[in-house]
């Protein structure tokens, strides 16, 4: 029988092992996204259960809460992904969460925070579409959140190799 720690349990990919590069780590855990939550969010559209989307939109609220206040609302922003990746209705999904996991605080500190009012919106609309069971504006709407971040990320490399 297969046996896990807990450490790989909460890094089954060894991300935190990469963390030498933290732009080069945004990016590659970026395209990681790319491939996943756009079609996570629109069979979360599809399959989420009248709670699980109570639950998207409470801590959609709950992360524009605390960005509203300015504190740290990166728990509330991974924990909005995972219930997403949860509600998909796929067993799997929820188990490459991992990436999120990591990716979620390394692209706030890459960003450098720019992003709050981005974030809040699509996330927003993220969570709108879930609940009005829209599955191609919930793609669009992950999708458009994870085309910001890598716009930022892009510009933050542009910055720094001036």
């Amino acid at each position: 029988m297969w046996h896990q720690t807990p450490a790989v349990a909460d890094d089954p990919l060894g991300v935190y092992l990469l963390f030498d590069d933290k732009r080069r780590l945004a990016r590659d855990l970026l395209e990681v996204r790319f491939m996943i939550e756009p079609q996570m969010a629109s069979m979360a559209a599809e399959h989420a259960t009248d709670d699980q989307i109570i639950c998207i939109k409470e801590l959609c609220d709950e992360s524009e809460h605390l960005a509203a206040r300015d504190e740290d609302y990166s728990a509330a922003d991974t924990a909005f992904h995972i219930a997403i990746a949860e509600s998909c209705g796929n067993l799997v999904v929820p188990r490459l969460m991992g990436v999120l996991k990591a990716s979620v605080p390394l692209f706030i500190d890459v960003t450098g925070k720019k992003l709050v009012e981005e974030t809040i919106r699509t996330h927003r609309g993220v969570a709108d579409a879930i609940a009005a069971r829209n599955p191609t504006a919930a793609h669009d709407a992950m999708y458009l959140h994870l085309v910001y971040n890598r716009n930022m990320i892009a510009e933050g490399a542009q910055e720094q190799s001036k």
